[in-house]
């Protein structure tokens, strides 16, 4: 399956942005996500947890290393990932530190499922599945 996507203005800069659902048992919660190949996990706000009913700290703890060369604390769960028409059971974190102004689409679970082509010229990115 294809599915095409414009990339959305943030701040003044078209960005491959994506509007994501994430579902933690029967709860749901809308998000967008900045779909980023150098991150290796995707990233939320903290606040998203709480908004689908999860502690925090319930999660793996993990370090992961920012832009600014600090490490945020980030906490790991396995959820489910929408995209568009697409579902992944994919490893989400969260952090209450991720302080770069958007969510985080990163590399585990999802590249592996996922294929992503960034056609920044025309300001669109296709999202290609296999199955």
């Amino acid at each position: 399956m294809r599915q095409v996507f414009a990339y959305r203005n943030f701040a003044g800069t078209f960005m491959p942005i994506l509007r994501v659902r994430l579902s933690f048992g029967e709860r749901s919660a809308y998000a967008d996500a900045y779909v980023d190949s150098g991150a290796s996990f995707s990233i939320f706000a903290g606040e998203m947890a709480e908004e689908l009913g999860i502690n925090l700290y319930d999660g793996q703890l993990v370090y992961v290393m920012v832009g600014s060369g600090a490490e945020i604390p980030v906490y790991l769960f396995r959820l489910i990932l929408g995209i568009g028409r697409e579902e992944l059971s994919a490893t989400i974190g969260f952090s209450e530190e991720l302080g770069v102004g958007f969510n985080l689409l990163g590399r585990k679970d999802v590249f592996d499922q996922l294929k992503f082509c960034f056609r920044d010229g025309e300001k669109k990115l296709l999202v290609i599945s296999e199955g």
